[in-house]
């Protein structure tokens, strides 16, 4: 029969409810790294990708009414800076600008906005709300003699601090990269609703530190990514470093997408099914992959930058082989700061460091 294809063994992993979650998601894992996800023969695409991803992330099925909700409160504090951004979301692709509409773009990243705006200001109620509780005990056991005080601002501070309080609420709502870090929840998709839950999931639970308003976790990336090169290929690290490269110049976009950036899209997915199995740390070690696979060209070149302005089109079970072979050969300590960088700020200060 045209278009038979008998189902494979992730396939069957999905419909075969574990014993045991994390046992499941292990057996989940190794599939994904060994064998890898199948597309459907006549369309060359992989209708389950989605559901492999929902079972990685833990996702449960987002209510539509929610997502809904959200799309009808209409044009997000954030909404001019998403427009400026979704026309060219992997503009040269034809695959995806066929397949997702930059309406349904702006819709789930505009979606994306108000509920991180409804997380901050609830951050902001609950701090004042401890901070209420604080001062009211500190009344209590100080002033119980009813001492006159100076109240601690004026009216005019106070509007001050609401109209910081809402720049800064603005700026937490979308940063640089959303975009490109939606278009593969988009694109797999079949429905906004679950490809907005999905990306909801990844940027909060996997990458939180990529999403805040100075990219901080980006830039931890980038500074790990130097270490590691330095680590895996000396030569290559510091022939670049002679030219001055380090990976703030070359490597920003690839790490700030998740290697999306880097055509074509159908081996970013395969790169993705790997990244959020084993956890978007691993980007790091994908990138240094694709400055090895280009190894010789950027040491027998007299403008290496010329050559990493623009990778060359993504080589996904390649990278994936390399980027696993890098693993033994870090410390153990510099290991477990990767693996953190993108979602426990605590490590910041020991990255830096090094």
């Amino acid at each position: 029969m045209r278009g038979f294809r008998k189902r494979d063994p992730i396939e069957s992993a999905l419909r075969r409810p574990p014993i045991v979650v994390d046992q499941g998601l292990s057996e989940l894992r190794y599939l994904i790294l060994t064998q890898g996800l199948s597309n459907d023969p006549d369309s060359d695409f992989c209708t389950y990708r989605p559901y492999v991803w929902s079972a990685l992330l833990q996702v449960l099925p987002i209510q539509s009414q929610a997502y809904i909700a959200l799309i009808h409160r209409g044009a997000s504090p954030a909404y001019s800076k998403i427009r400026n951004d979704t026309f060219r979301t992997l503009a040269t692709d034809i695959l995806f600008q066929r397949r997702v509409s930059e309406t349904s773009l702006i819709r789930v990243l505009n979606a994306l906005a108000w509920k991180r705006w409804d997380a901050y200001h609830q951050k902001i109620a609950h701090n004042l709300s401890a901070k209420g509780r604080r001062s009211s005990k500190f009344t209590n056991s100080r002033f119980s003699s009813h001492t006159p005080t100076r109240l601690p601002s004026t009216a005019t501070n106070l509007s001050t601090n609401l109209e910081d309080d809402e720049r800064i609420a603005v700026s937490e709502l979308y940063v640089q990269g959303l975009n490109v870090l939606a278009a593969p929840f988009l694109y797999c998709c079949s429905s906004e609703t679950q490809s907005f839950a999905l990306f909801d999931r990844y940027v909060h639970l996997c990458c939180p530190l990529y999403v805040k308003p100075n990219l901080d976790g980006v830039h931890l990336g980038l500074k790990l990514l130097d270490i590691c090169l330095k680590i895996i290929d000396p030569t290559l690290f510091s022939y670049l470093k002679t030219k001055l490269l380090t990976a703030e110049l070359y490597g920003f976009a690839s790490v700030l997408t998740m290697s999306a950036c880097t055509p074509p899209l159908s081996e970013v997915l395969i790169l993705w099914d790997f990244l959020i199995a084993f956890g978007p740390h691993m980007n790091i070690l994908a990138v240094a992959a694709q400055l090895l696979l280009m190894r010789d060209q950027l040491l027998s070149s007299a403008s290496p930058m010329a050559l990493l302005r623009s990778f060359p089109p993504l080589q996904a079970k390649k990278t994936i082989t390399l980027a696993v072979s890098f693993v033994p050969k870090l410390p153990d300590e510099l290991y477990d700061l990767l693996v953190r960088h993108s979602y426990d700020s605590l490590v910041s200060e020991r990255i830096i460091a090094l």
